[in-house]
C-alpha cells in the first residue's frame, strides 16, 4: 500500500466511481386560492429544489461521522447492502471475517492510488448474519463536518479532538505511518510525515468506545501496537 488516497464514489452505489446517484425530485407545495404561482415561477421553484436535492445528497455522500458512517456505508449495516457497490477489487476472508478492498480508477489529486476498505464480520454468536465493523478510506473527497479529511495536518485533527492518541504504527512501502485514535468518538487517523509535516492519509471509522486496533491490525498483521 502507498501513501495513498481513495477518490470513490464507491459508497454512492457505483463501485470506484465519483459520480453521484442523487435522484432529482421537484416537490411542489399547493398555492393558495389567492396565491397560486404562474407557470415560470412554479419552474424556477421546481429547478431550485431540484438542485439543493441533488447538492443535499452530495454532501451526505461524503460526509464523515465518526463512530457511524462513511459515506453511504455504515458501521452495522448488513453485509447484503455492499453489494450494491459492486464487486470487491480484493477481498482477504477467513473464519468468517473479511476485508474488502475497491480501488480508484484514477490517481487522486496528488496523483496517489486511492482505496476503501471495509471489514466485516458476523454481527454476534449466532453467526447468522454479518454486518460492517470498520471503514477505512485513503480519499480527501470525504470529510466530517469540520472540514476534516485525508491531508489535514495532525495538528489540525488534534485542535477538534483534543483526546485523540497514539495507539499504533506500522510501514507502508518504507515510510512510517502512526495510528491516533479518538476513542471515545469512534475515528482514527492515519498519519505520515512529508516534507517535515505531519499529514493525515487515511481516515477509519469505528465504533465509538472501541479501539480501532481491536480490528484494524488485521489490515496491517505487522502493525505495532502501543
Amino acid at each position: 500500500m502507498k501513501y495513498l488516497l481513495f477518490i470513490t464514489a464507491l459508497v454512492f452505489s457505483g463501485a470506484c466511481n465519483r459520480q453521484n446517484h442523487a435522484e432529482e425530485q421537484a416537490t411542489g407545495t399547493p398555492g393558495e386560492a389567492n396565491n397560486i404561482p404562474n407557470e415560470r415561477d412554479s419552474a424556477a421553484l421546481n429547478n431550485k429544489m431540484n438542485n439543493d436535492t441533488v447538492k443535499n445528497e452530495i454532501s451526505a455522500n461524503k460526509l464523515i461521522i465518526p463512530g457511524k458512517s462513511l459515506g453511504n456505508i455504515e458501521i452495522g449495516m448488513d453485509n447484503s447492502r455492499l453489494e450494491a457497490f459492486g464487486n470487491p477489487d480484493m477481498s482477504d476472508a477467513a473464519m468468517g471475517k473479511a476485508w474488502l478492498t475497491w480501488y480508484g480508477k484514477k490517481p487522486d489529486e496528488h496523483n496517489n492510488k486511492t482505496q476503501l476498505n471495509v471489514y466485516t464480520a458476523y454481527k454476534d454468536t449466532a453467526m447468522l448474519a454479518k454486518t460492517v465493523q470498520q471503514i477505512r478510506s485513503t480519499s480527501s473527497f470525504f470529510e466530517t463536518a469540520g472540514g476534516l479529511h485525508v491531508y489535514t495536518s495532525l495538528n489540525d485533527i488534534q485542535q477538534q479532538f483534543p483526546g485523540l492518541k497514539k495507539v499504533a504504527a506500522y510501514t507502508d512501502d518504507g515510510r512510517k505511518v502512526d495510528i491516533y485514535d479518538a476513542q471515545r468518538q469512534g475515528i482514527a487517523f492515519e498519519i505520515a510525515t512529508a516534507d517535515a509535516q505531519q499529514i493525515c492519509t487515511g481516515i477509519i471509522v469505528h465504533k465509538s468506545g472501541i479501539k480501532v486496533t481491536q480490528v484494524y491490525m488485521s489490515l496491517h498483521p505487522g502493525m505495532h501496537i502501543l
